[in-house]
């Protein structure tokens, strides 16, 4: 199992968002994560990134328990995170981004995804690697943005609304990437999304909430099923 959040309970100062949070993630799944605005998403993400730390339960990480690592610690070990404000440098050029961050991870001895191999997965960044990231669609920074995280050993990418601003077509491709790249190299993902239809199509497992409690952890035929849009 690549992530196992154990009855996770976390909030900001004296204001507790979720309460008893558990699932699991196996290696190479996505789990699209839903709930209105509010629901405990974003607080379910930052608590396993580490940004906030949990007043009750555990996160563990292939088998190691991560809850009490600095942030640094948990990236070291294959947590990455993808902002809805995709986190690009766009004064460098595509190639540089990679080279950056690709730095950043030198020390990660059993890296196993280099900048040649971000560019060989993800055609549209080699054909942009000259360009300077500020002058590309949004699109084409999300996907950038989505190369930087596969740097080193990622194990288990969370991502934050990765579909915003971006036209359909864009969604569908960014979509389709995610779900090949992550069956292909066995690493797991979180996709908080609002375009429901889109994330199921590529998910395995579906986790909702509401008002900070799992309301529902099925897979997408379940969920389809189920009435699960009093939700949102």
């Amino acid at each position: 199992m690549t992530l196992e959040v154990r009855k996770l309970t976390a909030g900001y100062r004296n204001k507790i968002v979720i309460t008893d949070v558990s699932f699991e993630l196996a290696p190479g799944s996505i789990m699209a994560f839903f709930g209105h605005n509010g629901a405990g998403k974003s607080t379910t993400l930052k608590t396993i990134l580490g940004a906030l730390s949990p007043v009750e339960g555990e996160v563990w990480l292939d088998g190691e328990r991560i809850d009490r690592l600095p942030i640094p610690e948990r990236i070291a070990r294959g947590i990455r995170y993808l902002p809805d404000s995709r986190g690009v440098f766009p004064d460098l050029t595509v190639e540089e981004n990679l080279d950056v961050v690709a730095r950043m991870n030198a020390a990660d001895s059993g890296a196993r995804i280099a900048v040649a191999d971000v560019l060989s997965m993800l055609p549209l960044l080699e054909a942009r690697r000259g360009s300077y990231a500020g002058t590309m669609s949004g699109g084409q920074q999300q996907m950038l943005a989505f190369g930087l995280a596969l740097l080193g050993s990622p194990r288990c990418i969370l991502l934050e609304e990765p579909s915003v601003g971006l036209q359909p077509d864009l969604v569908e491709m960014l979509f389709g990437e995610i779900r090949r790249i992550c069956a292909k190299h066995a690493i797991s993902a979180i996709l908080v999304e609002h375009k429901i239809a889109s994330a199921m199509a590529i998910s395995d497992h579906v986790l909702i909430m509401n008002n900070g409690a799992v309301v529902f952890d099925g897979p997408p035929a379940k969920a389809r099923e189920s009435n699960f849009w009093e939700f949102f």
